[in-house]
């Protein structure tokens, strides 16, 4: 029912492209969220990136029928140094130019903050940040668009695509088949609204269900006033009823488990496999 999905990061002590390729298949997982620079920062980045590279990794991780379902490439989109935030853009534009090489659907990120070190600002709930949030995903999907490949975005509350009212907002303002939502309802709850996590994903698939196309999954607990990120099936995210309303609007979605690293991932997969979604 779906394409469950681990983030390469996750997976610890996979020294190289094909001992990671081989961590994931041995799980009977077949799809990895691939960030480059966390899983073989050694390889390289923006410099070092070209066809070839996209292809090895590709045919790598196809021996042992895994597929790069997403390219991570997590920015400070809105970064406040012009300079600096031109050198994203087009580190961006480039991972977009290279996905199809390394056989993925999507580019990956989340928005950003007024912040350079992408910290809590309440001036990026502000109607001008947004504004400055639109210009900025304007021009990745008209990139995107030329390259026929998907932009994913992520939302959270920290970032000016903290609701989603603004969710909606951006996808009205900025209508394209290559701009994509990936949903995480536990990025958009807080200590006080976690019990509406279910209701709130309800709302997501019904508002611009057709935007969004994968779906995190990230447990939690409540400690010390603080939502904490733990491996799925340790925490209290409702992950049954989250996933039948998933099954229901997007079947076969990707579903990315992230923060469950590979020794907590044989039983957060035992769970999965053993619920009925339908």
């Amino acid at each position: 029912m779906f394409q469950y999905t681990v983030r390469g990061h996750d997976m610890k002590d996979c020294p190289t492209p094909k001992e990671l390729a081989n961590k994931i298949a041995g799980y009977q997982l077949n799809n990895v969220q691939f960030a480059l620079n966390k899983s073989f920062p050694d390889i390289g980045d923006l410099t070092s990136l070209n066809p070839g590279m996209g292809t090895f990794f590709r045919e790598t991780f196809a021996a042992e029928s895994v597929q790069i379902a997403l390219l991570s490439c997590y920015s400070n989109l809105i970064h406040p140094d012009p300079v600096k935030r031109h050198e994203i853009l087009t580190r961006f534009e480039r991972y977009l130019a290279h996905a199809k090489y390394f056989g993925a659907s999507m580019v990956a990120t989340e928005t950003g903050s007024v912040l350079p070190q992408m910290g809590y600002s309440e001036d990026n709930f502000s109607d001008r940040v947004f504004d400055d949030l639109v210009d900025v995903i304007r021009q990745l999907v008209a990139y995107a668009e030329k390259h026929q490949i998907m932009l994913g975005i992520e939302a959270g509350l920290n970032h000016p695509l903290y609701s989603l009212d603004r969710i909606e907002a951006l996808l009205q303002r900025v209508p394209s088949e290559f701009l994509g939502i990936i949903l995480d309802p536990t990025n958009l709850i807080t200590v006080d609204d976690y019990q509406k996590q279910v209701a709130l994903t309800e709302e997501a698939f019904a508002r611009f269900g057709q935007s969004i196309v994968c779906l995190h999954l990230k447990d939690y607990q409540i400690s010390d006033g603080k939502i904490q990120v733990v491996p799925l099936g340790e925490g209290c995210i409702d992950y049954r009823s989250i996933l039948r309303i998933t099954a229901r609007h997007k079947p076969y979605c990707y579903v990315v488990l992230e923060g469950t690293t590979d020794t907590a991932l044989p039983h957060a997969l035992e769970l999965l496999h053993a619920g009925s979604y339908h």
